[in-house]
């Protein structure tokens, strides 16, 4: 009897569905790439210089609502690439901030959300840059 008991339980945790988050096989991959548009006074035209932002911080939410504080965040590296491993099926929100210069020379920063569902497992989502006009 305990035995059945026993295999009842284990089978009852096993059926759970587990919310979005790290235990997972799936991977978000990414990019943020900043330009910047400048006048060319020889060509009489606009230049766009495409650059890669090393350094940025990218946040992750276990879920499609952008109020709830970040889960887990990692840096860019040298050529503006990041990713998030160990993900389970689910809902989740990847964002950054955008530097934006206002009145006075203050910056705010203001965020730049992107929304992913992972329906599988052992899934490598990549996801399309993140394009920000510095």
């Amino acid at each position: 009897m305990k035995k059945i008991f026993l295999l009842l339980i284990i089978l009852f945790i096993i059926s759970c569905d587990k919310p979005s988050g790290e235990g997972g096989t799936s991977n978000i991959t990414g990019n943020i790439t900043y330009y910047t548009i400048s006048y060319n006074a020889q060509t009489f035209s606009s230049d766009t210089f495409y650059y890669p932002k090393s350094g940025k911080d990218v946040f992750i939410i276990y879920s499609d609502d952008e109020n709830m504080i970040y889960d887990d965040k990692t840096e860019t590296d040298w050529n503006g690439n990041f990713h998030f491993e160990f993900l389970r099926k689910g809902n989740y929100t990847i964002y950054t901030y955008v530097d934006s210069t206002v009145v006075n020379d203050v910056n705010y920063d203001s965020p730049v959300f992107k929304h992913i569902y992972i329906n599988k497992n052992n899934l490598e989502f990549i996801l399309d840059p993140f394009i920000i006009k510095n």
